[in-house]
């Protein structure tokens, strides 16, 4: 609404003035310079069809020079048409002025010399408004982006730190220090780490592949040594991508994932793949029988879908065959 408002009035103050300025016969009625009112109006709408156009067809913020030079010409000779055929219509309905003669000459060199003025300043101001538009909307839009960001983020970890973990890790840990000290050191250090390493990047955006693949591998050495030979890991990842960016404390969601929807026995392990192939990185696992009383929600991976969503634009590509993959982005 105030757009439109905005719109009619300048139009109108800007055909009164045209009008005025023109001064075709001397003289001027005020029904003429309220019809000129009325005229800058349906221009100035003509205009804004126009710049509807060209922003989809020609972006600013792409081509911003290619585009204000389009739109002065374009402006310019629609407005000048415009024009025309506004004066004729005033000349056949209202026995105005003629367009012959020595008089319309001069009037056409006005109107020309007032046009590109004007469709100059207009497109300048209307170039100056745009860029602040687009500025604020970016800025507003990577400040919701940060917060949900954080938000899943923030989910992931708390479903990281939860108390059956530790409970469990706790529990192997006792059975470990009465058999196997040297293993149970090792233990303690990669249950710390899988701790700290959320603490510390919950609140980055994206971390380096190596450092998310660390982490990975030293939850799996938890799991590994509860579970013994049931479960099976390996990560065939070239050192050329380790520097990729990915999302944090993912690799390790599809991990636990694995191992929390399928059974471990020692007649059909559970083997977990990681492989970076190109732009992505795959995270596959073969599946054994489901384990009793668990439902997937799929929430996990909603919330990973979102997270490369909110950071890349990107989704992630998720397979359900004779192994169940999930293909992150690289970034």
């Amino acid at each position: 609404m105030a757009r439109h408002l905005r719109i009619v009035l300048t139009g109108f103050a800007v055909g009164m003035f045209f009008c005025y300025f023109l001064s075709f016969e001397g003289t001027f009625h005020w029904r003429d310079i309220v019809l000129g009112g009325f005229a800058g109006v349906l221009v100035s709408y003509l205009f804004y069809g126009i710049n509807l156009l060209l922003n989809r067809w020609v972006g600013w913020k792409q081509r911003t020079g290619i585009r204000l030079l389009l739109g002065i010409l374009v402006h310019a000779v629609t407005g000048m048409g415009s024009v025309v055929l506004l004066l004729k219509g005033y000349q056949f309905y209202l026995g105005g002025i003629g367009l012959d003669g020595e008089l319309a000459s001069h009037m056409f060199l006005k109107i020309g010399v007032l046009l590109f003025c004007v469709v100059l300043l207009y497109n300048v101001i209307y170039f100056t408004f745009y860029s602040y538009q687009l500025y604020a909307k970016g800025q507003l839009e990577k400040i919701r982006l940060e917060r949900e960001q954080t938000a899943l983020q923030l989910r992931a970890l708390k479903s990281q730190l939860s108390p059956h973990f530790l409970f469990n890790c706790l529990n192997t840990l006792s059975a470990l220090i009465r058999m196997d000290v040297k293993n149970a050191e090792v233990f303690i250090r990669a249950l710390a780490k899988s701790y700290r390493y959320p603490l510390r990047s919950y609140r980055q955006t994206l971390v380096p592949l190596a450092e998310e693949l660390e982490f990975a591998k030293a939850y799996f050495f938890l799991m590994k040594t509860r579970f013994q030979e049931d479960i099976q890991f390996d990560v065939m990842v070239d050192e050329k991508h380790l520097q990729s960016k990915t999302a944090p404390l993912t690799v390790q969601m599809l991990v636990e994932n694995a191992l929390k929807h399928n059974r471990t026995d020692g007649d059909r392990p559970l083997a977990i793949e990681i492989i970076a192939d190109g732009n992505h990185l795959t995270v596959s696992n073969t599946k054994t029988k489901p384990r009793a009383n668990v439902t997937s929600t799929h929430i996990g991976l909603k919330n990973i879908d979102m997270r490369y969503y909110l950071l890349s634009g990107k989704h992630i590509h998720v397979e359900n065959e004779q192994k169940f993959s999930v293909k992150l982005p690289l970034l």
